[in-house]
This record gives structure tokens, C-alpha cells and sequence, in this order.
């Protein structure tokens, strides 16, 4: 006889509520840190829940590190520093509530910038057939949408649902549980991109050949050029963003990066430069990004 399933529990359910509510107010901008949350007499009129409810869906934006409860005062909601950006949950929220914001784009990117390469590289050498078909499925999506509306679809997805699936395959790749459990948190980074773009299909298909060549070099095994072929991905998405100093294809560091962990690529000398945007990207950079990060 199989166990009955556990019984739900309706406070925390609305809970549940409760916190997405608060979070899109946080995530949009209505509160920033330092600012003090309505009292919990407050919150139960707005949302015609109870108490209990209320406090429950507090208590899971502390745990998430956004507010804090402080005795006497209410709620306070903390630093950005503070939350907790690596738990899913505020990547979705995140990723469906925040408005494109430069500093957040920038940190992200530069998160992005400094080990995407690093992490083309390994799984150019441990990526398994699995890994390659997701990569590959995932490309033909975006190729499959060039052109079309924003929210086309193909087989049930959008075209940055296939951008982040691209990129998330990578970091899958690695078959290292830190870096697979990290790609969730491209989704946040590539939708607020997409926000932002204005591209045409021939720009995109420029993106869309980086991401074919890095796709290939992974594919035949190359580390050290899949390592270059991710620096022209982030090159090129650095350039859309307007974010050329944090993305810079010859950045001193990244080719340290590459010097000590693919000691056979001989450094900086040996480098393929990322090729520069092209008249038309220098035009086009003035209406948006790239629509593929």
C-alpha cells in the first residue's frame, strides 16, 4: 500500500503568494534597500490574507537573504550584496520581474566574461554525446527563430529559451556539479539582454555563427580554441551591451586564465584576437544588444 502524499499546508501555500507578490514590488524597483516593507496589518488587508500567511511569505524572502526582520522597526530590505542571487528562485524572479538594470547586467556579465572561456574548455574535454545533442538542439531553436517575433515559438519554446538552453548546455558539459548547478543563473543574465536588443537577422546570424564555431570546437575536442571561440561570444555580447571595458578581448586576465590552465596555448602571443564588430554593429550599436549572449 502506498504512503498517502503529504497533506499541504495553507499557510504556507499562501506563503508562497505573499513572497511572489513582494517580490515583484522588490524586483521592479517599487522598494530598494534600505527601505521598510509595510507593516504585517498592511500586507493582510492587500492581499486578504492572515497573519501567519504574511509572516510566512516574509519569512522566505529573509531566507533568501532580500529583507531582514528587525524587532521594533518592521522589515527592512537589505543590500543587493545580501540576496542570495544563486538560488533559483530569485533567478526566476529576477529573470520575470526586473527591469534592465546596468549594474546588474555588468556583474552578471562579468561573471560571465571571466569563466564561460574557462568553462567552453572543459567541456570541450569531458562533453559526452548527450551533452552535444543538447548544445546542437538547442542552437537549431535559435537558428529556427532568426527573424521572427519575439515571442514565436518552435516546439513549444521562444528563442531565448533556446539561448539560455545553448549556454546552460555548456556549463552541463563540464560534468562538474558546481559549474551544472551555476547555469540557472544565465537565465536572468540572457532575458534582460534580450530586453534590450533591437537586432536584425543578419546581426543575429553573425551571433548565431560565433555560437556555431564554439559549438564545433567543443565538438571536435579543441580546449584551447573552444577557451577563444567563448571569448568571442562574450567579446561580441560585451560590444551590444556597451560593456567593452569589462569585456575586452585581449583583457590581461583572461589570458593569464588561459596561460595557466591550458599551459600549451603559450599565452597571449598565441591567441587568435576576437575579430572587431563590423560597420554595421558600429551603426546598429546605437538602437540595442544582441539578442544572443
Amino acid at each position: 500500500m502506498s504512503a498517502a502524499p503529504p497533506a499541504s499546508n495553507p499557510a504556507r501555500d499562501l506563503g508562497n503568494q505573499v513572497a511572489e507578490h513582494l517580490a515583484r514590488d522588490l524586483f521592479s524597483g517599487r522598494y530598494s534597500p534600505g527601505d521598510l516593507l509595510p507593516k504585517e496589518a498592511e500586507l493582510c488587508g492587500r492581499f486578504g490574507m492572515s497573519r501567519p500567511s504574511v509572516r510566512s511569505g516574509l519569512q522566505i524572502l529573509s531566507s533568501l537573504g532580500i529583507v531582514t526582520r528587525v524587532s521594533g522597526h518592521g522589515t527592512v530590505v537589505e543590500e543587493y550584496r545580501d540576496w542570495n542571487i544563486l538560488d533559483p528562485l530569485v533567478t526566476r524572479w529576477m529573470a520575470q520581474y526586473a527591469p534592465p538594470n546596468p549594474e546588474f547586467l555588468r556583474e552578471i556579465f562579468e561573471f560571465r566574461h571571466a569563466t564561460e572561456p574557462y568553462i567552453a574548455a572543459m567541456a570541450a574535454n569531458r562533453a559526452k554525446a548527450r551533452d552535444l545533442l543538447a548544445m546542437e538542439e538547442a542552437f537549431t531553436g535559435m537558428e529556427r527563430l532568426i527573424g521572427d517575433d519575439a515571442d514565436a515559438l518552435w516546439e513549444g519554446q521562444s528563442f531565448s529559451d533556446y539561448d539560455v538552453a545553448f549556454h546552460a548546455a555548456i556549463y552541463r558539459a563540464t560534468h562538474n556539479l558546481v559549474w551544472a548547478q551555476l547555469a540557472h543563473i544565465l537565465r536572468p543574465s540572457i532575458m534582460l539582454v534580450v530586453r534590450t536588443s533591437n537586432d536584425t537577422a543578419e546581426e543575429l546570424r553573425d551571433s548565431l555563427q560565433r555560437h556555431r564555431h564554439l559549438m564545433e570546437c567543443i565538438r571536435l575536442r579543441r580546449p584551447e580554441e573552444a577557451f577563444d571561440a567563448a571569448r568571442h561570444v562574450m567579446a561580441r555580447t560585451a560590444f551590444d551591451l556597451k560593456l567593452e571595458a569589462a569585456g575586452k578581448a585581449d583583457d590581461p586576465l583572461l589570458f593569464l586564465w588561459r596561460s595557466r590552465l591550458l599551459p600549451t596555448s603559450g599565452g597571449q602571443g598565441d591567441a587568435d584576437p576576437v575579430p572587431p564588430p563590423t560597420n554595421n554593429d558600429n551603426h546598429r550599436n546605437q538602437q540595442g544588444g544582441s539578442d544572443v549572449s
